[in-house]
């Protein structure tokens, strides 16, 4: 991005780098052997790393008028290559759709580890602003 996007506003997601997709973790174990076989996805201290890397970006989201707080509420869904497919904001908190929609902008951003879930794994994530 450059300079002159910055000072015209660019959006807030703008400013953080697009996560390459990682190869997928393959399921490890043998049933044969007696080995329970399941998929194990990421951690929380992995989630948390990830999407604290991003989150602060959103300040940059313009404030909804006359709202002193939100408390947004996302499900995304992280491709076991690490990358977030899917944003659902699953309740506004009666923020307007652009801010939403700008915070999950961001969120689509982080960047997380590859994994060995193969249909990708769903995390929700609550997001509170106060200004």
């Amino acid at each position: 991005m450059t300079l002159l996007a910055l000072l015209l506003g660019a959006a807030p997601a703008d400013r953080l780098p697009v996560p390459r997709p990682e190869p997928c973790i393959p399921i490890t174990g043998d049933p044969e052997e007696g080995e329970y076989v399941a998929a194990s996805g990421l951690s929380y201290a992995q989630v948390r790393a990830a999407l604290n890397g991003v989150i602060q970006t959103a300040l940059y989201c313009t404030r909804p008028e006359g709202l002193d707080a939100v408390h947004l509420t996302y499900e995304l869904t992280v491709g076991c290559d690490g990358v977030v497919s899917a944003v659902v904001l699953t309740d506004a908190g009666g923020a307007p759709q652009a801010y939403g929609a700008c915070v999950g902008a961001v969120l689509e951003r982080a960047d997380f580890p590859a994994h060995d879930m193969p249909d990708g794994m769903l995390v929700t994530y609550p997001v509170n602003v106060s200004w």
